[in-house]
């Protein structure tokens, strides 16, 4: 009797075995959950529901934000600014330009500039100044004064970025360098005593900006210019003009 009880525990174990061996196959052909697909299956939802042409396009698709490519374009455009501003270098007079930049961008990032500008003069009344202190004090001889600046040159923006505003709405910007070379319009005295006379005079211009866009044809710019020319006294002049100007993009 214990032999039989015995071999009927030997069967039933073997029966048990084969049962696992055979329901472990079945498990593993059970198709299995694939959080992958069903993101990338989401993932191509929302894609869908955003239009393509929208410059967040994917920063809204990974829910991250990114610096996108702006939608203001320059390459192969005209722009026209017009500008006013200060030179304040001399002391006894100061200039007040008005003038047109004209720009054409060859690449994105690289344009050609026209400029020209005339320039106000005021006096700031410290040469009457000093001549009531001291009347043997001769007036100061300015020698230039200056009446005109052309320039031609190359507009180079190496950075760009964005900004928004309480996030509600993004503008664009450019940082940039310039370098190029024109003529000034002085109204020349080389001496005192000297009849002042009209010259034009070569001169080298090097500078720096910082303009946002707004929309697709409204700039605002900021710029710097340093001008160097010869002084007919002697020597280099070297006016710096800080302006603030107005563009629109055709």
């Amino acid at each position: 009797m214990q032999s039989h009880s015995h071999s009927s525990k030997i069967i039933s174990l073997f029966v048990f075995a084969a049962l696992l061996a055979s329901v472990a196959p079945a498990m593993a052909q059970e198709p299995a959950a694939d959080p992958a697909g069903a993101a990338d299956a989401n993932a191509q939802d929302t894609r869908e529901e955003i239009d393509p042409n929208d410059p967040l396009f994917w920063a809204k698709t990974r829910d991250i934000f990114t610096v996108q490519k702006r939608p203001f374009q320059k390459e192969g455009r005209f722009a026209v600014s017009v500008y006013g501003g200060i030179i304040p270098n001399n002391i006894f007079e100061q200039y007040y330009p008005v003038g047109v930049r004209v720009n054409y961008y060859i690449l994105e990032n690289i344009g050609l500039e026209l400029a020209g500008s005339y320039a106000f003069k005021v006096d700031t009344g410290l040469s009457d100044t000093i001549q009531t202190l001291d009347r043997d004090v001769p007036a100061p001889l300015i020698g230039d004064r200056q009446v005109s600046h052309s320039n031609f040159g190359v507009v180079w923006s190496p950075f760009y970025g964005k900004t928004s505003f309480y996030n509600s709405a993004l503008s664009y910007f450019d940082m940039y360098v310039f370098g190029g070379a024109g003529l000034v319009i002085t109204q020349t005295q080389p001496d005192y005593g000297d009849e002042i006379s009209t010259e034009a005079k070569p001169e080298g211009v090097l500078g720096a900006g910082l303009a946002f866009y707004l929309g697709d044809h409204v700039s605002i710019r900021g710029d710097f210019r340093q001008f160097i020319f010869q002084k007919v006294t002697g020597g280099v002049a070297n006016p710096s003009e800080a302006s603030l100007g107005l563009g629109w993009f055709f």
